[in-house]
C-alpha cells in the first residue's frame, strides 16, 4: 500500500479545490442587525411606526431603517404569515457611493466567501451586481448581493448597496400566504363602479 502514499496530498489538493462556494458559512448580520430576529428587539434601529406590507407581495412587511453610521439609508424584510415580525431581508444603501468603495468591498467579500456570480445589468446602464449563494439552491439558501448603479442605470437608486436574504424563510412566508387563501374567490376591487376603457387606464 506503500506505493499509493505519494498520491495523497495531491488527492486532498483536488479535494479542496473541488469545495463549492456555497460551502463557506453564510453571512447573517450587517451593521448590527441580523436574519431571524424579531423587529420588536430593533425598535431603536428600525422605524415600527411605519410598518407596511409590500403591495405587490402581502405576505411581507417592510420596516425602514432609523439613521445609521455608514449607511445612507435601509430598509428590511419582515415575514407577515407564517412568522411575525421576523427579519428575512436586510437591504442597506452605504453613504459612499463611489464605484472604489464598490471594488474594495467586492474584493474583501471575495475573499471571504469565495468567486461570486456576476449579475447581468441592463443593456446600455452603469451597472455592476455580484451575488454569493450560500447553500444547495437559491429557494433555500442564503444569498448576499452586492451591487453598484451609477447615473443612467435607470430609475434605480444610485450609489452601493448590499443585501443579505434568508430565501427559505421568504419562501414559507409565500406558501403560508397561498395556504390561506387557496379556495378563496380572488378580491374584486370595488373602485369604481363604472366599466373602465382605455381613457382609465392611461394618463391625461
Amino acid at each position: 500500500m506503500h506505493h499509493r502514499l505519494p498520491f495523497l496530498p495531491a488527492l486532498l489538493l483536488a479535494v479542496v479545490l473541488a469545495v463549492p462556494a456555497f460551502a463557506a458559512k453564510a453571512p447573517t448580520e450587517i451593521a448590527g442587525i441580523a436574519l431571524g430576529a424579531d423587529a420588536e428587539s430593533l425598535r431603536d434601529r428600525l422605524d415600527l411606526s411605519r410598518l407596511a406590507p409590500l403591495w405587490d407581495r402581502p405576505w411581507l412587511i417592510r420596516a425602514n431603517l432609523k439613521p445609521t453610521k455608514g449607511f445612507e439609508a435601509g430598509y428590511v424584510i419582515l415575514g407577515g404569515c407564517a412568522t411575525t415580525n421576523r427579519v428575512e431581508r436586510v437591504r442597506l444603501k452605504y453613504r459612499d457611493g463611489s464605484l472604489a468603495l464598490f471594488s474594495k468591498l467586492a474584493k474583501e467579500l471575495t475573499a471571504r466567501y469565495g468567486v461570486p456570480t456576476p449579475l447581468p445589468g441592463a443593456k446600455g446602464g452603469k451597472y455592476k451586481g455580484l451575488r454569493w449563494l450560500f447553500g444547495t439552491n437559491k429557494s433555500g439558501g442564503t444569498d448576499l448581493l452586492l451591487e453598484h448603479f451609477e447615473k443612467g442605470s435607470g430609475e434605480e437608486t444610485v450609489g452601493n448597496v448590499i443585501r443579505i436574504t434568508d430565501n427559505g424563510a421568504l419562501n414559507q412566508e409565500r406558501a403560508c400566504y397561498d395556504g390561506m387563501v387557496r379556495g378563496t374567490p380572488e378580491p374584486q376591487p370595488a373602485f369604481p363602479l363604472f366599466e373602465i376603457d382605455e381613457t382609465w387606464l392611461l394618463p391625461k
